[in-house]
């Protein structure tokens, strides 16, 4: 059985070799993009038989990196019992085209589901272009630097030593200031970036910096996989013009003679979702993008060619409809309402930028083209309007799936909640062969009696929540068994189902 230790730095050494050794194109898996991102996805390490394999959460579930060393198929094998024995559902992260033809083609990862979200594809730049900049289409960059010249002179780049520490510090503090509405990810960047600092020469990266009269006024750190340099940290003070072109073309000639060779690539990772570094990455001439695509295997939504409507006695479950995006923004930005629901928009670490009646319905369509959800919009009649969501996710291997049912505040307390929890939860049984599962807060009481009243053992505790699991001899009604579960007829199908704005 795999064994996966957490991560740590000595870890994150060891597997180096492997990491190297890597062909993909990913910024993603390198010394750097691990340490960048290992806070808070409870990244984890494993090598059997001298073959590599990393484990991370995204969402509520780990995904798995695809494997690197000497017995990958047997590594596949060693994975697939490990999810079976560990309850645990089988997907891949940060897969690139590539790689996604080698699953798309092997018989034991069928059925399957991918999707890509773009704000994470890198950018990929042709090495000697980014050295010289020659011709028109680099005119603009040409024209940054020489301006930054005449007003400073000509570019101080080198290599960071370790008395620059308290200079970079002082740069650091200087940009900081500069950027106190960070989001997120940006803010986990920044510290991060503070931390790798400390250890970059450690795990074979290169930092290196722009001075003007003797204060740092821009850093780079990046790394070498195969014939690619791969950037991992760009950052500059603004008000000296011209900055970003000028340390971004110095650091790389400064690894082109560092190096002794010409590199082939350079990899300037992902734009995040955020409009203005997507124009800054584009006006810089990418010769292609690097697509990262999460892979589930064996999901129960690969069952459905068309996503049905389910008719009940006053309670219809159907597919989302673009009519639906005003009424499920509202459902998914009432903190109050979500308290038990688990969900807090203002903390989602995935809502980058404004949010409009896309956001939310945009995420819905993403998972189920995924296949981590089956979501259904619950309703009073079939053209009815949206009352509230019911949801299957939380797949695993093995085959259970977690119930989940919200509605508005003022369709509580009517017993549509009920309803549409056991029309969902006969669906799972009865049409995709699931074992269903459920929980709730422990201070949720109305949750709790409802998910025993359909038929639900508690078989579980924690500090957070109850847990639940279908009673194998709990029978429907004969008139629910007749009437409620009836699949009236299928809608959309899964791979038709289109993402529309801002996001992908």
């Amino acid at each position: 059985m795999l064994r996966f230790e957490p991560f740590s730095f000595d870890a994150l050494k060891r597997v180096l070799p492997y990491i190297k050794s890597n062909t993909s194109l990913n910024s993603d898996i390198s010394a750097g993009g691990i340490f960048m991102w290992q806070e808070g996805y409870d990244v984890q390490f494993c090598v059997w038989n001298d073959t590599f394999i990393m484990r991370e959460n995204i969402g509520e579930q780990p995904a798995f990196s695809w494997p690197v060393g000497a017995d990958v198929d047997g590594m596949i094998n060693e994975l697939i019992e490990y999810v079976r024995a560990n309850n645990l559902a089988l997907r891949f992260c940060e897969i690139d085209d590539n790689t996604l033809k080698i699953i798309s083609t092997d018989l034991r990862l069928k059925p399957m589901m991918s999707e890509c979200d773009e704000r994470w594809s890198d950018y990929i730049y042709s090495f000697e272009e980014a050295r010289t900049f020659k011709g028109n289409k680099y005119k603009g960059q040409r024209n940054h630097i020489n301006k930054f010249k005449r007003l400073y002179g000509e570019p101080i780049i080198r290599f960071l030593n370790k008395d620059d520490m308290p200079k970079i510090r002082a740069f650091l503090d200087e940009y900081q200031k500069s950027h106190k509405d960070a989001e997120y990810f940006e803010k986990l960047e920044f510290e991060q970036t503070r931390k790798l600092l400390e250890i970059y020469s450690d795990l074979g990266l290169y930092a290196a910096c722009l001075e003007i009269d003797g204060d740092i006024a821009a850093f780079t750190i990046g790394e070498v996989v195969n014939d690619m340099l791969i950037i991992h940290i760009e950052k500059a003070l603004t008000k000296y013009d011209g900055v970003y072109p000028t340390m971004y073309n110095g650091f790389v000639n400064l690894i082109c003679e560092h190096s002794g060779r010409p590199l082939n690539l350079i990899n300037r990772e992902d734009d995040s979702g955020d409009e203005g570094l997507r124009i800054s990455k584009m006006q810089y001439h990418p010769v292609g993008r690097v697509n990262k695509y999460l892979v589930h295997i064996n999901s129960p939504a690969s069952k459905l060619d068309k996503i049905p409507v389910i008719d009940s006695k006053g309670i219809v479950l159907t597919e989302f409809r673009e009519s639906d995006k005003k009424a499920y923004l509202e459902l998914n930005t009432d903190i109050y309402n979500n308290r038990y629901w688990g969900y807090d928009y203002s903390q989602d670490e995935d809502i980058l930028g404004k949010i409009d009646e896309n956001t939310f319905y945009d995420f819905t369509m993403q998972d189920m083209r995924a296949g981590d959800s089956i979501n259904f919009v619950v309703r009073e009649s079939v053209f009815g309007e949206m009352i509230g969501e019911a949801i299957l996710w939380n797949f695993t291997y093995g085959g259970s799936a977690e119930i989940g049912c919200r509605l508005f505040p003022s369709f509580q307390g009517k017993g549509l909640g009920k309803a549409a929890f056991k029309v969902l939860t006969d669906f799972a049984e009865k049409t995709l062969n699931l074992k269903p599962v459920a929980r709730c807060y422990i201070e949720n009481t109305v949750s709790y009696r409802m998910i025993k009243a359909c038929g639900f053992d508690e078989c579980g505790k924690d500090n957070k929540y109850f847990y639940f699991k279908r009673n194998t001899d709990y029978r429907i009604s004969k008139e629910l068994f007749d009437d409620a579960s009836e699949v009236v007829h299928d809608r959309v199908k899964l791979s038709e189902i289109k993402s529309i704005g801002a996001k992908k």
